[in-house]
């Protein structure tokens, strides 16, 4: 019906181009409307690890109001680096501070920029000031780099005796704003500077208790040399305050002396600052050599915009043009912002440039394919009308591109690549069929013909191919991550629209294109007409070693699969691109950039937390368990499990340890209460450990890992270490890293199993398509050999499996479906004219290696340029998407022929196609007892044949090796001596012919020819052995058939024989003693051999299906009753069956004698039957014990233990076959 469907359709092929144009125009729209940025006209791709975060766990919606409440942990870091080594001094800093600014003032969406010159000091003169401060003139606290810029300002206007107006303002605005600054007591400045804080860096001035013993502490403190030791800080008039004036400056001092004092003060504080907690790693390196911004941003910001890239990089490229410092001043930045841009544009510059030449490499090998450019046109746009339509729909839809369906693409030019190019080749194919076909009295075929007749042959595989296709990646929608759903759904509408213009559009193209005809294969004097006939010689003679040799393959390669591990590593970028020298530089010399957020909560039902006083997130039991969980990650008394991660280094710990510790030289003795007190603090001004509602506490790692392998390690450490040291708190983590990583994996984990999954779509899909489950191994394995060769050898090569790569497995299942089916319908037409399965095979070989050649060089030439991609994992992508390709070719042609030599198929659309019904079987002999299914699948083990009235089919004294059933018509059964033709009888349908040339090969004793237009089912030895392996129920309810209809026969030849009326007495021993000799000589297998063969426990379960006779010598065997289709075998004593004149009889009729014993079938027993038709009798000639077994015994045995009966019953009609041969040479002799 769909393939009537599609043949009527294609008779409109103006309309289905007009159709397709217009749908195409309008999925165009979409396409632009929803995929590009309408201001830049670039392809948007979403980057960020939101497309990669599960939607339905709570996972997503914690890690939105953790970014809620502690802001966003996107951050950029831009770092100053001296590459001398030496510590940074004043010009570092004036470049650092003035960066600061313009980033401040430039950058959009920044919700703060933090630096070495914004760490607040928490007590001493200068307290709530940065370190960089000092007291000035008038007990004002001045920046050192603010004071040093303002002498070398007054310095410059020393020689000018009139200030200008501009000037004047300037300063008077300066003086004011000391002044304001002046106003302020203490506590109040101290509140200034936590507000300008990050909240990776706490620090503050603490109320009562807390600010006492921090004071105390900080008078033996190390850092207090930073600040000037004058009088406490005192309420100033600001009318009369004049540290920035001009006239109060030295006027001996020289520019070269202000610098050298304000570098000696800069040097001294950077000093002191190396070992501090909150400066280490994340604003000034340990040895003090660089110096770094770290820029935060709003949630709804897009930092990694290429707007936002562009103007952060035109800043640090005018920043390093500092000509006191430009020499030794190496400025990097990185961040997962910046990363994120990077990946999205090269992306595009793979898509803009790769995808095009890909495509135009393709075009080159299909010209050279097809030899004719108008026809390169129609794969061509098959194909782009397919990407075409996918984007419409996504743009449509309103989803966005990310890194994992960008693979979108490359999977429907890969798959509609390989369906055109089949279609294409078939219609070349059935061009050529025709025109040999064609007398030469016969117009030409015309195109609609041509084009009716390749729908006819590739409707059904191609569609087949498509839903087995779409049913692998269907699969993966079920995945609750968004990009894997994505890619699951866009990829089956890409797939569902190659086939739909495979279909229409390319049928309809072939009206307007030519095509250019293909040489025969007789007149193929190409080299690849040579590979084929080089190929075909090896499948030949080596069908079976290849197929071993296959699986020693696979069996290498699963053996690789052991080293096979998930990571998605960050190793994205090449190691000589700018990107990966500042991650490195910013890392070896500060922290890693992967953070890490951990939170924690009261238990659930707790009470205390609604008390802020007894909050379990503020108890120094809280502080401790923290510092403990810090000293372990830090392996501080010792190596822990950290340890064992390889790929990972941590860096940060930022939690309140570190504040609380460094301020009060030590967590001793640390109170409830100043844990309170502390929090206290932080949440009005200081960096947010606790949220607003002070239900959940945070605490951020910085660290460095190669990879989601490490941390995933880590977390799992983590939540089984934390419940240990905090067992009074909740646990849970998040972050876009650690999430990003848990979804990387997830998705690769989820790619290999919904390969696997795909592959058992696939497997029931092909066993429905063949009818069997063995078969549908046998037809998948070739692709399985595919996906273990691909897996193994990525564990060989210690490669990791990524997002990207995991990818390949599902293209390469595709296209080894595709090239599978497309195999396999071309062998069932071959195997059908040909009736032998190894020259079917040889013969499918070179109609589809053809196409299968072109399409996988193709895409194998296309996806190899990807290798020049700045990414390592669109290099590892493209490498082995064409290595794996080139691999499924090598199997297809070798693997998949050798396995179909060995076994045979049969597919559903030939199952379909026959119009069987009870009716029709039941006046069929070979299928008595049979169900309408079991009747089809055991006709298309056989194979067809028809014949025209007249026709020829044997000839006497031809050797016969075929059985035939007449399925429609009659034959015609006759001898032909000197001229003069006699027929002997006339088979009508239903009716089973030549059964002794199946089983023995004799010699045809008549001819046989079509008496009509004719229909029959050939039956071979190539038919029957894949029918007893695949389906032996059947192949048993075949053979009993076979044995009944053997039996009649014998009976009928035997009757035959007895009433020969001219025999001679004296001649009578003479002549049983020659059909002694004839029965040697006739005898093709012994009957104790086959029974031995059986094997003891199958001759058990036989008796249990038979009953049981013991006769004793000299007694008949009258009261073993006699019925139609019932087999008696002898398994002990001798058995004589004797002609009689007659039933009522008891005297010995001139006839024949037979004698059975040694497990011998007693046919002839149909002879003895309980009425007067009778003509033998059967006696005991010694004790003799007999086994019958009746018609319904067998066939339950058939149902029962089929492999069983297929075996006996074959041995039955052996036997059978035998002894009629031996009565039919004696009816001759006589």
């Amino acid at each position: 019906m769909f393939v009537r469907f599609i043949t009527r359709l294609n008779q409109f092929p103006k309309l289905i181009l007009l159709v397709i144009f217009a749908l195409s125009a309008f999925f165009f729209v979409q396409a632009r409307d929803g995929l590009f940025d309408p201001d830049s006209g670039r392809l948007r791709i979403n980057s960020t690890v939101e497309p990669f975060i599960e939607r339905n766990s709570g996972a997503y919606q914690q890690f939105l109001d953790t970014r809620e409440a502690f802001g966003s942990e996107e951050v950029v870091v831009i770092a100053l680096h001296n590459t001398e080594k030496e510590p940074v001094g004043l010009d570092y800093l004036l470049t650092l501070s003035h960066l600061k600014a313009d980033v401040e003032a430039k950058v959009p969406g920044i919700s703060k920029v933090l630096s070495m010159l914004d760490i607040p000091q928490a007590s001493g003169k200068c307290a709530g000031k940065s370190y960089f401060h000092q007291m000035g003139i008038g007990s004002v606290c001045l920046s050192v780099l603010e004071k040093y810029e303002h002498q070398i300002s007054c310095l410059n206007k020393s020689s000018s005796i009139n200030i200008s107006a501009d000037d004047e303002a300037i300063l008077l605005k300066l003086k004011k704003i000391i002044s304001n600054k002046g106003e302020k007591n203490l506590e109040e400045s101290l509140e200034e500077g936590i507000e300008d804080d990050l909240e990776e860096s706490p620090e503050e001035n603490l109320e009562e208790s807390l600010e006492e013993s921090l004071d105390e502490s900080l008078e033996e403190s190390p850092d207090e040399d930073v600040a000037d030791s004058g009088d406490s800080v005192t309420e100033a008039d600001t009318s009369n305050d004049s540290s920035l004036d001009c006239t109060l400056e030295k006027s001996s001092s020289s520019p070269q002396k202000i610098h050298a004092d304000t570098e000696a003060k800069i040097r001294k504080t950077v000093s002191s600052l190396k070992s501090h907690p909150l400066f280490q790693g994340d604003v000034l390196s340990k040895d003090a050599s660089t110096a770094a911004l770290i820029i935060t941003f709003n949630p709804e910001s897009k930092p990694e915009s290429a707007e936002t890239q562009q103007i952060i990089k035109q800043l640090l490229v005018k920043h390093q043009q500092n000509l006191e410092i430009s020499d030794t001043l190496r400025i990097a930045y990185a961040g997962q912002p910046r990363q994120i841009n990077k990946a999205s544009r090269l992306i595009r510059q793979d898509m803009q440039l790769i995808l095009p030449m890909s495509l135009l490499l393709i075009v080159i090998v299909l010209l050279i394919a097809f030899r004719s450019i108008k026809a390169v046109f129609v794969p061509l746009l098959v194909v782009l009308f397919g990407i075409l339509w996918t984007a419409g729909i996504i743009g449509w839809v309103g989803d966005e591109l990310n890194l994992v369906t960008m693979a979108c693409a490359p999977i429907i030019v890969c798959v509609g690549s390989a369906y055109v190019i089949k279609f294409l080749n078939q219609y070349q194919t059935e061009t050529l069929e025709i025109k040999q076909e064609r007398s030469a009295e016969e117009p030409l075929a015309s195109i609609p013909q041509i084009i009716t007749a390749t729908l006819n042959s590739v409707t059904v595989p191609v569609t087949v191919t498509a839903i087995t296709t779409v049913a692998g990646f269907i699969a993966l929608v079920v995945s609750p991550i968004p990009a894997v759903q994505q890619l699951g759904l866009y990829s089956s509408v890409g797939i569902i629209s190659i086939n739909l213009f495979t279909l229409t559009l390319a049928p309809a193209l072939l009206h307007y294109i030519h095509m250019p005809e293909i040489a025969t294969s007789e007149e193929g004097k190409g080299l690849l007409n040579h590979l084929f006939r080089l190929i075909a010689v090896w499948l030949r003679l080596h069908s079976k070693r290849l197929i071993w040799i296959w699986l020693l393959i696979a069996g290498f390669a699963a053996f690789g699969m052991l080293g096979l591990s998930i990571n998605s590593s960050t190793k994205t970028f090449p190691e000589e691109s700018q990107l990966v020298k500042d991650l490195k530089l910013i890392e070896n010399e500060l922290s890693g950039t992967d953070t890490l957020r951990l939170l924690f909560k009261a238990e659930t039902g707790s009470d205390s937390q609604q008390s802020s006083a007894n909050n379990p997130l503020k108890t120094a039991k809280t502080i401790y368990g923290l510092k403990e969980l810090q000293d372990w990650m830090f392996q501080v008394n010792g190596a822990t499990e950290i340890d064992n991660i390889k790929g990972l280094r941590i860096d940060k710990f930022h939690s309140p340890v570190d504040v609380l510790a460094h301020y009060r030289m030590g967590l001793d003795k640390l109170t409830d209460e100043e844990v309170v007190q502390f929090f206290e603090k932080t949440s009005e001004n200081g960096p947010r450990f606790l949220s607003t509602a002070e239900d959940v506490l945070q605490v951020t790692i910085r660290m460095r890992s190669n990879g989601s392998t490490a941390f995933l390690a880590l977390r799992d450490m983590l939540l089984l270490k934390v419940p240990e040291l905090l067992p009074h708190l909740k646990f849970s983590y998040t972050g876009g890293g650690v999430l990003s990583s848990e979804s990387a994996n997830n998705i690769a984990q989820g790619q290999i199993n919904s390969v696997f999954l795909a592959l058992i779509i696939v497997f029931v899909i092909l066993s429905l398509l063949f009818l069997s489950w063995k078969m549908g191994v046998i037809a998948l394995f070739p692709n399985v050999i595919t996906i273990l060769v691909f897996f193994g050898s990525l564990g060989w090569l210690d490669i990791p499996i990524g997002v990207t790569i995991s990818v390949i497995a599902a293209i390469a299942l595709g296209i080894g479906v595709d090239d599978t089916i497309h195999f396999l319908s071309h062998y069932n037409e071959n195997a059908n004219k040909l009736r032998n399965k190894r020259e079917a095979s040889l013969k499918t070989l070179p109609i589809v290696a053809r196409p299968m050649m072109f399409s996988t060089i193709a895409l194998s030439a296309g996806f190899i340029l990807f290798a020049q991609s700045e990414m390592e994992s669109q290099v590892l992508f493209g490498t082995f998407t064409a290595l794996t390709l080139l691999v499924c070719l090598a199997i297809d042609m070798t693997f998949l022929p050798s396995v179909v030599m060995e076994t045979g198929l049969i597919t559903v659309w030939d199952y379909v196609g026959l119009k069987f019904d009870e009716e029709f079987i039941a006046g069929i002999d070979l299928f008595q007892n049979m169900t309408v299914r079991e009747a089809k699948i055991a006709s298309l083990m056989a194979y067809p044949e028809d014949l025209k009235q007249g026709g020829l089919l044997f000839s006497e004294g031809d050797i016969g090796d075929e059985m035939y059933v007449i399925l429609e018509g009659s034959i015609s059964i006759f001898l032909e001596k000197n001229g003069k033709r006699t027929d002997l009888v006339r088979l009508e349908k239903g009716n089973t012919f030549g059964e002794m040339g199946l089983f023995r090969k004799a010699e045809r004793s008549a001819s046989a020819e079509a008496a009509e237009k004719t229909r029959l089912l050939v039956v071979n030895r190539d038919c029957l052995e894949p029918l007893k392996k695949r389906n032996p129920k059947i192949a048993a309810k075949l053979f009993l058939n076979l044995a009944n209809r053997l039996q009649l026969s014998l009976k009928d030849t035997d009757e035959r024989l007895l009433e020969q009326k001219d025999f001679n007495l004296s001649s009578l021993e003479a002549k049983l003693n020659n059909d002694e000799k004839l029965a040697e000589q006739e005898v093709s297998i012994k009957p104790e051999d086959l029974w031995e063969n059986l094997g003891a426990k199958w001759r058990q379960k036989l008796q249990s299906f038979s009953e049981t006779h013991k006769v004793a010598k000299g007694k008949r065997l009258s009261k073993i009753k006699n019925n139609k289709g019932d087999f008696l075998f002898i398994t002990s004593g001798t058995v004589e069956i004797a002609s009689i004149v007659s039933p009522k009889s008891d005297s010995f009729s001139v006839g024949y004698c037979w004698t059975r014993k040694d497990f011998d079938l007693i046919g002839e027993f149909a002879l003895c039957t309980a009425n007067e038709t009778a003509t033998a009798r059967a006696i005991a000639r010694q004790d003799s014990t007999l086994m019958q077994f009746a018609e319904a015994k067998l066939i339950a045995l058939a149902e029962q233990e089929s492999r069983l009966a297929a075996q006996f019953l074959e041995d039955v009609v052996c036997l059978l076959s035998d002894q009629l041969a031996i009565a039919d040479k004696r009816l001759q002799n006589h």
